[in-house]
This record gives C-alpha cells, structure tokens and sequence, in this order.
C-alpha cells in the first residue's frame, strides 16, 4: 500500500468514517482489487459507511422508542381474507410517505385483531427508516399530562412540546377508559401541536364517530377528532382474537 493510500485511510479513521476506512483498507491490500477504478472503491465504501450509519441509527431509534424487542414486522402481518385488511394499504404505509406528508394511521378493531401488531410493526419500520418515534398508552400519557397540567406548568409545557415534537406518536388503546374532563382539553391541546406537522397512529376499539361521546364534550370530541382524521389512512380489522388462535397448541 502506498504512503498516500495510507494517508487516506488514516484520515477517513480520523474523520470517524471506519467503515469507509476499513473498506479502503481491505481494496488497497487486495491483489484483485487493483484493477478497479478508484471512484468505484470509494463509492463502494461510502455505501457500506452510509449503511453502517444508518443502522446504528435505527438501533438507537428502536431502543428510545423500546421496540428493540419487539416481533412485529411488516412482513409478518397476516393477510387472511376475514381480517379485512388491505395488503395494498400497508404496502403503501410501509414506504413511511405518510409521515414525510404528516398523515395519521387509525387502526380499528376488536380486543385481539392484531391492532398493536400492525401499530409496532408501523412504528418498528418508521424507526428502521430513520424516524424518531415513541410508543405509548392513552391513559399513562394523559395521566402524566394531567398531574403535570396541576402541579406543575412549566414541566407541563415542556412535555407536551416533547409529545408534539416526535415524527411519529403511537398512541396505544385510545380511549380505553372514560376520559376525566382535564384529559379532553389536554388532548386537544396536543393533537393541536401535532396537526398537520407529524403523524400520529392510533390504535382504539372504538369507531371514530363515537370518540366525541366518549370524550363527554361533543364539540371538543369533534375538533380532536378532526385534527386526527383529516389526511387519515383508516384501517378496519374484523375477524378472530389470533391471541386465542395463536395460543393454541399444535
């Protein structure tokens, strides 16, 4: 190897680019590789550096977001005609336009159709790509929200920006209890800091022209509901609990 190819290799050490380092390393000291334009060489090691990156990257989105040990796939999802569901749909979700167009995914469907499923699976792959995302449950966000929205405002406000900040929010079981009145202005408040700069996927039992009843304050009902509706991709699952299905010894 000569003295400037080392010089080279050294400096891209320097710059913290050891894949493109180590790539260059490996074509300098290989007899068959000598033939092979430089621009190939360095084009070949800034894929595997670029590659490298973006998968520390996704391990560390996939860690904030606790999906590290998650199952969900995308490629695991069933397709079978009694759960309703759209192979096209997803195909479409899994290319992550929605969240570069600040759309939202509402997933819909009994306790045990797989709504939690396909969310990570969703979220697992926005993380993949390179989105920061956080999981959550609808009443531990609301209830952290509405203890900080009494005892203390400035925590508050900063939550609420920390919430309204991530590219992609999974809110898990929406309105899987009756809300308490603070929640609903608080969620409005969120979904409002959210609307039309993020996306947000939630996953409910609950058709969405019943969120405002359950919310208890129609009008309010309707502007949250509208905030995560507009620009909405809806996904309606029937068919069997595939936990019960799933439990089943062979």
């Amino acid at each position: 190897m000569r003295p400037s190819e080392q010089q080279l290799v050294l400096n891209f050490e320097k710059l913290g680019a050891e894949g493109i380092s180590l790539s260059l390393l490996e074509a300098f000291n290989s007899p068959s590789k000598q033939h092979i334009p430089f621009i190939e060489i360095l084009l070949e090691a800034t894929h595997v550096e670029l590659e490298k990156r973006r998968s520390s990257r996704a391990d560390r989105l996939l860690k904030r977001a606790k999906l590290h040990n998650t199952i969900a796939h995308l490629n695991e999802i069933e397709y079978r005609p009694e759960r309703n569901l759209d192979r096209i749909l997803i195909e479409r979700l899994s290319t992550c336009d929605y969240i570069a167009a600040h759309s939202n995914v509402i997933i819909v469907g009994a306790a045990g159709t797989g709504k939690t499923f396909i969310s990570r699976a969703l979220a697992r792959h926005a993380c993949e790509h390179g989105y920061r995302t956080k999981v959550i449950s609808f009443s531990p966000l609301l209830r952290e929200l509405a203890r900080l929205n009494k005892t203390d405002t400035l925590k508050y406000e900063k939550r609420m920006l920390y919430y309204s900040r991530f590219p992609l929010l999974l809110i898990d079981e929406w309105l899987c209890q009756q809300p308490d009145k603070i929640w609903v202005n608080i969620l409005l408040e969120l979904m409002e800091l959210r609307y039309d700069s993020t996306s947000t996927i939630v996953c409910t039992q609950l058709p969405p022209e019943n969120w405002p009843t359950v919310l208890g304050n129609v009008a309010l009902g309707q502007a949250i509901l509208g905030r995560i509706q507009a620009a909405s991709f809806p996904i309606y699952l029937d068919g069997p609990d595939l936990r019960v299905r799933h439990s089943r010894k062979p």
